[in-house]
């Protein structure tokens, strides 16, 4: 059986747990809290998002010099909780993204990205996570961890 990576990163933010579940259901909000070279072609599907539906995106991340087409199936929801979303056609062979929120108080959550993913090319796409991918993976969600953070508490 192939080898599936796990990759995790979580923060505190200053804002309800459903607030952040409600803004995750939306995924036309991915280009505010993604990196600057992520260029959101197109972004199609029906918002918010409901269990088994679908979205379209296509993106063009640097350095890569061509659109990429990304298809997500909503494969689970728990309402204020948690939104989990798998594709169905990606540059990934497999790639599981569940959104998670913890509330910690009042207008305080722990939000908290956990992917399951492999790259397409057996040793050659672990030997590329080693080198490389991973640490994408890493500063792509650092930099939307603290976009989101920006968004709801309001600093830039």
């Amino acid at each position: 059986m192939p080898r599936t990576h796990i990759f995790a990163r979580s923060i505190e933010i200053a804002a309800g747990a459903q607030e952040l579940y409600e803004f995750h259901l939306d995924t036309r909000n991915a280009p505010l809290i993604s990196p600057p070279g992520a260029r959101f072609l197109s972004i199609e599907g029906d918002f918010p998002v409901e269990q088994d539906g679908r979205v379209t995106l296509k993106v063009r991340q640097a350095p890569i010099p061509f659109a990429q087409t990304w298809v997500v199936r909503i494969d689970e929801l728990q309402p204020g909780r948690l939104v989990v979303d798998v594709a169905e056609r990606s540059p990934f062979a497999a790639w599981r993204h569940e959104h998670r929120f913890a509330p910690l108080g009042e207008r305080r959550t722990l939000m908290t990205d956990h992917i399951a993913y492999r790259l397409p090319g057996g040793p050659l796409g672990r030997l590329a996570n080693r080198l490389f991918a991973r640490r994408q993976l890493e500063h792509m969600f650092e930099v939307r961890h603290a976009r989101t953070k920006a968004h709801f508490e309001g600093s830039q």
